[in-house]
């Protein structure tokens, strides 16, 4: 299976936005992420499979300006996403999120990897993010990238749920040497899974 990750479009919200139904408990609605992706500091990646109509169109064939608004879901299908930020010399990861059937096989942990290499590359001291304190699975990886749990935030989320704020030093030398081995084990660990993700529109893995 190939994918492509490349920067979050308008016309991938709904996809992304279903997504985050699937994940989460008290998900974004559509217009949080179209307000994300506008914003400077922000930035928003999505990981696709391309369908057989998705990419290089010769002029002769080139999709109508109508049909490349509303690309159809089996030419580009979202299978997950990342959103980070970037102000006053600090970063924000707000959300990381996966379709169900492809969780549990590294796409998740690729992400993350390359939101902080992303960070690292920003010249950023400090990562943090908010989890709930409910899942397990979010918290082990997020440790395993060398967040801690520095304050409790008592009923961030709608429901009630209370939220860890987690935090990561980047500035260490060690820790970004320690941060490149992760991404080269997760990149080994997909393409033992037959998973090929593809250069970004941007360039940067």
């Amino acid at each position: 299976m190939r994918f492509v990750l490349r920067s979050m479009e308008p016309g991938d919200v709904p996809q992304v936005a279903a997504i985050d139904r699937l994940a989460f408990p008290t998900p974004w609605p559509p217009s949080a992420f179209r307000s994300e992706i506008a914003r400077d500091c922000a930035t928003y990646l999505v990981l696709h499979n391309p369908g057989p109509g998705d990419g290089h169109s010769t002029a002769e064939t080139a999709p109508s300006w109508f049909s490349r608004l509303f690309r159809v879901q089996e030419d580009r299908r979202v299978e997950g996403y990342v959103g980070f930020r970037v102000q006053d010399g600090r970063g924000h990861i707000t959300t990381i999120a996966l379709r169900p059937d492809w969780r549990g096989q590294g796409l998740g942990e690729y992400l993350l990897a390359v939101a902080l290499s992303r960070l690292v590359s920003s010249n950023v001291s400090t990562v943090t993010l908010e989890m709930r304190p409910s899942n397990e699975i979010a918290y082990r990886l997020y440790a395993k990238y060398g967040f801690r749990v520095i304050h409790l935030r008592r009923k961030y989320y709608r429901d009630g749920e209370d939220a860890w704020v987690m935090a990561v030093d980047l500035s260490d030398e060690a820790y970004r040497r320690r941060l490149g081995e992760r991404r080269r084990a997760v990149l080994k660990r997909l393409d033992d899974e037959h998973i090929e993700v593809g250069q970004s529109s941007d360039g940067d893995l």
